[in-house]
């Protein structure tokens, strides 16, 4: 059964936080709504899917060792469900080859090791919620650009002598520059 803070400090910045172990999830709920987070905790991933499908949750963290599912299986099916959710890996498992293949499969932002330091997980939260706005941002701007390029090429394509006009003015202006760099 999720849990969800009730006062948001910090709009947008939701965290979906997976684990089988009560106590972790509680742990990491309080330290997080303590920085000002929304937090929502299920105790597996199939719950926390749902959780994703009603809830526009922004990062998630996870532990990898779980009952239903591992860890690794739950954050590919985030990446292809909800691409644009970021993903932390909670595991006290130490296995190089874990790691790779989260990175590989699951495109994990960071590891956090089980025990966690406190300090590092809030900095480790900080800097992805930095580069998830730095994404969003880029997202917005790529989509304001794609609508402006379909206005000039509707623009060209309905008034085309308007281009020639602009090329020609452009070639008539560095005629002149050059004119009157040579002056000198």
């Amino acid at each position: 059964m999720p849990s969800t803070a009730t006062a948001a400090r910090l709009p947008g910045r939701t965290i979906l936080v997976v684990d089988d172990e009560e106590h972790v999830r509680s742990a990491l709920s309080t330290l997080l709504e303590r920085e000002g987070y929304t937090v929502t905790s299920t105790d597996g991933p199939t719950e926390a899917l749902e959780v994703l499908k009603q809830q526009p949750i922004k990062l998630v963290i996870s532990d990898q060792n779980m009952p239903d599912m591992s860890g690794l299986e739950f954050f590919r099916l985030i990446r292809e469900r909800h691409p644009n959710v970021c993903r932390i890996m909670l595991t006290g498992d130490p296995e190089r080859d874990t790691i790779i293949r989260a990175i590989n499969e699951g495109e994990v932002y960071r590891f956090i090791p089980k025990p966690w330091s406190n300090t590092m997980l809030r900095v480790t939260v900080y800097f992805a919620f930095e580069e998830i706005q730095l994404l969003e941002e880029n997202r917005r701007l790529v989509q304001a650009l794609r609508r402006q390029l379909q206005f000039v090429r509707a623009l060209d394509k309905n008034f085309p002598y308007l281009s020639a006009l602009a090329r020609q003015e452009e070639a008539e202006l560095m005629l002149l520059q050059t004119e009157h760099s040579g002056e000198k």
